[in-house]
């Protein structure tokens, strides 16, 4: 009984190994390492990331220093104030700035909870009645690098950062 089962299990192992030569024979299938690789984007460029994506070093640093704003004084404004530009820095300053200094620009506390939690902090956004006396060039600069109490927003691509200060002029026109 035990030698049957011991030529049972033999012949099996034999059946089975048999079953596994020819993936070493060269004449008959060749092993999988030796197929050709599929590269479908080897002649293709990469893609590039899509616009306002952070690069991979990170962003430019920022500068504590209040100097930049005041070299950039005479900074003058590229993008001519016209609808499409007040329209876009509407746009803009809804993401980034009205959180803080609200869709008017005055900052009202009761109105606008993030303001108010960071006022408990004596971090409170100021009312932006006083951009109508700094030059185009200034206010660019702080929304680059913003102040002690303000971050800097150098996600903001500069062409984006001028429609912003075209569409500032026109919401302190409106009687703010």
């Amino acid at each position: 009984m035990l030698k049957a089962r011991h030529a049972l299990v033999l012949g099996v192992v034999a059946l089975v190994g048999s079953g596994c030569w020819e993936q070493n024979a060269p004449y008959w299938f060749s092993q999988m390492k030796e197929q050709p690789a599929v590269q479908a984007l080897e002649n293709v460029p990469p893609l590039m990331p899509p616009a306002g994506t952070i690069p991979l070093g990170g962003l430019e640093p920022r500068i504590d220093h209040p100097a930049p704003a005041f070299m950039a004084m005479g900074l003058p404004n590229p993008i001519p104030a016209d609808d499409a530009s007040i329209a876009r820095g509407e746009y803009v300053y809804g993401i980034y700035c009205s959180v803080c200094h609200g869709a008017d620009g005055m900052a009202d506390l009761e109105k606008l909870p993030v303001a108010k939690k960071l006022a408990e902090y004596n971090a409170q956004p100021v009312p932006l009645t006083a951009t109508a006396g700094y030059p185009d060039g200034y206010i660019f600069t702080k929304i680059r690098y913003g102040k002690p109490t303000m971050p800097g927003y150098p996600q903001i691509p500069p062409e984006d950062r001028w429609h912003v200060v075209n569409y500032l002029r026109k919401l302190m026109k409106k009687g703010n």
